[in-house]
Parts: C-alpha cells; structure tokens; sequence
C-alpha cells in the first residue's frame, strides 16, 4: 500500500496483477500503527495506473490499463500528455491547440476535456491507419518473391524427389534450351537465305555437345525458324536418353545433382538481384510512377530471365558431364621398427613386447682372449654392428694390427664405451 512502481508502458503483459493475498505487506518501519489494522488495498482503490504519453497505437494504451482492475479488483487508470509529445505534435498539434485558446486555458494548466479525448483517439486512428498501410506495402512486395519462390521450390521438390517425374521435367528444360538457342542465333539474320548454318551447328556443339542433322553439311536445311526448333527439340531429347544411359546405375543421382545444384546457385543470385531491386525502387515515384508497379513489372522480368538461366545451364552442364572413378587408396605401408642406439652408438632394432632378437652367439670369452671387432664409421649417416662378442677385458696395444684407421673421437675397438683418445689411444 503506497507503494509507486515506475515502469514502462508494455511492462506487465501476460502477467495478471491480482490484489488481495498476494500484495507484499509494507514495512513495518513504514507504518505508523504496527500494532493497528491490516489495510485492505481494495478498500484503498486497487491499483492506479499513470501514463506518461498515449501511445501512437490505442491497443497499447488499452493494455496498460488493462494492468489494473484484473479479475474483478477495483482500478483506475490517469494519462497525462503534452502538446510536445511525437503524438501531438505530428498528428493533433494545431487542432487541439486552438480547442485549448477556445476554451482559454493557461499556461500549465491541466485540461480535462472529452473534445481533446476525441482528438487524441482520431490522432491514434491516423497513426494507425499509416502503419496498416506500411505493413501492406511490405505485404505486397514480399508477396512478389513469394510466388517466385513456389514455382522454384516445385522444380527442387521434383529433383529431391526425383524418378520419372524429374526426367520429364529435365526433358522439357532441354528441349526449351536448345530451341531457345537456336532462335537466338538465328534471330540475327534477316531472311532464312542468309542463315548461317554452320555458325549454329558450332554454337550448339560448343554448348551442348549436341549435333542436330539439319544443320549438318549434308542435312535438309529448314525452311523456318519453328521448323529449326522442333528439330533441334528432337536432337536434345535424343542426346538426353543417350547420357542417361551412359551414365547408367548412377543417372537418377547425377540428374537430380546437377538439378540442385544449378537451382540453389541462380535463386541465390536471383535474390539479391531482388534485394538490390528492392532497395532502389522507391526512387520510381519521383517520375511520377508507382514503385509497386515498377517492382512486379521488372522482377517478373528478371524471373523470366532467371528460369531462361536455369535452363541454358542445366542442359550444358547435364549434357557435358561425365563420371570420374578414382582408384581404391593403396594400403598403407607396414611401421618402420623401432630403433636404438646403444652405449657404442651402433643402431639396432627395439624388440616388441614379447619378442626375442637374436644378439649372436652366446658363448662367453674367457678372461684375457681377445676378439677382433670390426671398427664403427661415425658421420656418414650409418653404422655397422659388431661382428663379435665383446671381451671381458680390454684390449692390449697388439689387438689391433692398424690403429691409424680410428679417429681421436671415435669408439675404441675394444668395445669400452669410451674415445679412442681416453681408451688405447692414450697410450700411443
């Protein structure tokens, strides 16, 4: 009770303010008679709102009076505005200014009066009535692209679907591709006397791979441009059936991969052309013509040119592809084994787990005999094990017929472990 809650004025929607059981005691420090009655907020007047500005929209405004008086509750609900608010000043600025001269209100005055409740409601309708016709404009530009896009999303339902439905489909596209290339080419000449046949047979066999008898040296030569259409009509039926039999076991998957493929790339570019379309259009009205109209007329335009596109690339890249098999992956080589370096820097493989190398003979020099062991060359990248077992004691100076061959810093011979140099090289 008392309490002031600063909010906006969408605060609380969906959300029903019940009065009663359910409102937060104050507290105690605030109460002048702890020890007195409860107050009961309803016998207070339930909740009062205060609105600090109309919304340009009434639903708004009937919300947040809807926030007091729920369920039955008492309430109450006051709107203060200002003839400086975006409401009044855009939409009943002048009107209620002269009803306030009218009535010879002042200078900080409030002013409660059903005249300048009408005027605002008729000031709300306005505001209305603009954004309803905003959101239909938008309604009806969207409503462009969204009847393209049925017709395009039909054709990708057909390739995700696929079977026969999606050859017939391929079928009538490549048909309408090759005669539309050809009565573009031969749209140049004036007369058929001047047509240049070869010129066409080179332009459809560049595109299509595709040769059409009449334009052949030896064919019957057209009398007319519908006459070159229908044979040309025919020659691409017969070139599609002769690559779905190439293609074999794998022509559903490749038809209707090549379909999506070519759909999903010229919708996306068709999009934006839409986009930018869209974003330049409103300067239209200042010829004096309807941006709507302007927008259908040329994005039907660009959608014909779209569906022309679609075609053309379709057939050429159906009608040229062909399957690449790549060979099966060698098996991949066997682990190189593990090595190591023992005390004498001499490379040797690391037994698995479990497995036993075999190091030699296993006798055991007696004490004192010497057995020759061939000498390691260090640095040139490979090292050679030692042909013997390795004595119990070292070498004497007479072990070794040429110590000339052993460096300073290589392994001594005898199989110490140390140089040469502190080894028997010490007392040479």
């Amino acid at each position: 009770v008392g309490a002031v809650t600063i909010a906006t004025n969408m605060a609380g929607r969906g959300t029903d303010i019940k009065l009663g059981e359910g409102v937060i005691e104050s507290k105690p420090s605030r109460v002048k008679d702890p020890d007195g009655k409860e107050i009961d907020v309803a016998e207070c007047g339930g909740l009062h709102i205060i609105g600090s500005e109309r919304h340009e929209s009434r639903r708004i405004d009937r919300q947040l009076r809807g926030r007091a008086g729920r369920q039955g509750d008492p309430g109450a609900s006051q709107f203060f505005l200002s003839l400086e608010d975006d409401l009044m000043r855009l939409f009943g600025s002048d009107r209620i200014a002269r009803l306030m001269d009218r009535l010879g209100a002042q200078e900080g005055e409030m002013l409660t009066h059903p005249l300048i409740t009408r005027s605002i409601e008729q000031a709300q309708k306005r505001v209305e009535l603009q954004n309803f016709q905003s959101r239909k404009r938008l309604l009806d530009y969207d409503d462009v692209m969204n009847q393209q896009r049925e017709v395009v999303y039909s054709l990708r339902a057909f390739a995700l679907e696929g079977g026969e439905e999606l050859k017939g489909e391929a079928i009538k596209m490549v048909e309408s591709a090759v005669g539309r290339r050809i009565e573009t080419t031969l749209a140049d000449f004036d007369s058929s006397l001047d047509w240049d046949l070869d010129l066409v047979r080179q332009d459809l066999l560049m595109h299509y791979l595709l040769t059409v008898p009449c334009f052949e040296a030896d064919g019957v030569r057209p009398q007319s441009v519908a006459d070159a259409k229908t044979e040309g009509g025919v020659a691409g039926r017969k070139a599609f059936h002769a690559k779905l039999a190439q293609l074999g076991e794998h022509a559903d998957q490749v038809l209707a991969l090549v379909m999506l493929n070519v759909l999903d790339e010229k919708w996306k570019d068709h999009l934006y052309d839409l986009d930018q379309l869209r974003s330049s259009i409103g300067y239209r009205a200042w010829g004096q013509k309807d941006p709507l109209l302007e927008y259908k007329q040329e994005a039907y335009s660009m959608f014909v040119d779209l569906m022309n596109d679609i075609q053309h690339t379709f057939t050429e890249r159906f009608l040229r592809v062909q399957l690449m098999f790549e060979p099966p992956a060698p098996p991949p080589p066997p682990p190189e084994p593990k090595r190591r370096f023992n005390a004498l820097g001499v490379a040797e493989d690391v037994p698995e787990e479990g497995e036993v190398l075999d190091i030699g003979p296993s006798e055991t020099p007696s004490e004192g005999e010497v057995v020759k062991s061939d000498p390691m060359i260090v640095g040139a990248g490979r090292a050679r094990s030692l042909s013997g077992a390795v004595a119990a004691t070292p070498l004497g100076a007479g072990g070794v017929q040429d110590w000339s061959t052993v460096g300073r810093n290589d392994p001594c011979p005898c199989g110490s472990g140390k140089k040469f140099k502190k080894c028997h090289g010490a007392t040479m």
